[in-house]
């Protein structure tokens, strides 16, 4: 079984996982925008594969035998050893009664003068709302690879932000992400980020591409030929949101993020970088989530965690965001106080006790 022994003990696995998590809480990126299909059957799921699969097809078969083409030279896959990736939310960016504030320039170069003390690379979420300017923010800081996310496939906005931004910075901005977590919540099909993939691949040919997806859709039948034709994977594993979780026992949950690495090793043959991992530091109260084991957490993954030229971790995620409670809760009724903890700094830009245990960042990698 792909699930077994995930846990790195000798609990019984839960075979079940995938389902089980959708009852659960996920990572917030993919909760902000609500459910297309919240509560549909499986039967239903599988008779939407089904639909799309003819044009599914069509674009993976556009992609060629060996998938899309990849990149080289200052690509992701070809830095990710060399680079320490953070994933990051400007601090001015907020979503506010499901209406989004847009960063400035201003805050975002404060964020990023402070960031680059410890970092190197940065992942975005989407490329609007202000967060386009972080490439050009980025290159003025000497940051080595900045990886930009497409919040919506569909977005000309976004799409024609990333292609102005590669072909400018093309040593800089080494990847684009298309979408987050939509295809679990149903936000848009398959086919959708395919066709966005290939237009970016046909402007910017030196531009690795790929979606980021809970790590037990890369493990589902119906997405093995999808996934495949990415250049890389960029998989979120969250323990926290298993239903076996402690926040008393982070190592467990590092135990789990290093084996689903191995499941990714063996099933694939790209270049891995797990773009979202960690644990929140609270909230104080009544959570468990504590800063001392957020920084146990990252200690204990930085010091065993496989680098490679082929596999990758990014910190998650930059800065709290007091915002992420009430906005989780506009869609997902409960208590979500712990989305606001998950950053390496708080809302204020200081430092938790999870930096120290970043390794000393080598700026003569560069």
């Amino acid at each position: 079984m792909l699930l077994a022994n995930m846990q790195g003990d000798d609990r019984e696995p839960d075979r079940g996982m995938g389902r089980k998590r959708q009852a659960l809480k996920f990572s917030l990126s993919a909760r902000l925008t609500p459910l297309i299909s919240s509560g549909g059957s499986a039967r239903t799921v599988s008779n939407q594969i089904i639909l799309i699969l003819p044009f599914l097809l069509i674009l993976i078969a556009g992609f060629g035998s060996a998938g899309l083409a990849m990149a080289d030279g200052d690509s992701l896959p070809g830095t990710m050893q060399h680079t320490r990736f953070i994933s990051y939310t400007p601090r001015g960016f907020s979503v506010v009664g499901g209406r989004a504030v847009a960063a400035s320039e201003s805050g975002i170069r404060a964020d990023l003068k402070l960031l680059r003390q410890f970092f190197d690379g940065l992942i975005t979420y989407a490329a609007t709302n202000g967060v386009e300017d972080v490439p050009a923010i980025a290159h003025e800081m000497n940051y080595r690879s900045v990886v930009m996310g497409i919040w919506d496939p569909a977005s000309e906005t976004e799409i024609q932000n990333v292609i102005r931004a590669a072909r400018r910075y093309p040593s800089l901005v080494s990847a684009v992400i298309v979408g987050n977590e939509g295809l679990y919540t149903k936000r848009y099909q398959p086919a959708d980020v395919l066709k966005t993939m290939q237009r970016l691949k046909k402007e910017c040919p030196r531009l690795a591409a790929a979606t980021s997806e809970p790590f037990f859709l890369y493990f589902q039948a119906d997405y093995a030929d999808f996934f495949k034709v990415h250049d890389l994977l960029m998989p979120n594993v969250h323990p926290i949101f298993e239903p076996w979780f402690s926040p008393a026992e982070p190592i467990i949950g590092v135990n789990m993020v290093l084996n689903v690495v191995g499941l990714f090793r063996a099933a694939y043959r790209l270049p891995l970088l797990i773009k979202e991992t960690g644990m929140p530091s609270g909230p104080a109260a009544g959570s468990g989530f504590t800063p001392e084991g957020q920084g146990l957490f990252w200690s204990e993954l930085f010091s065993r965690f496989p680098v490679s030229a082929e596999v990758g971790v990014a910190c998650f995620e930059a800065f709290d965001a007091p915002w992420k409670s009430a906005a989780t809760r506009n869609a997902f009724p409960g208590d979500h106080a712990e989305e606001a903890f998950w950053g390496f700094f708080t809302a204020g830009g200081e430092a938790k006790q999870v930096i120290r245990a970043l390794p000393e960042l080598d700026e003569t990698r560069r």
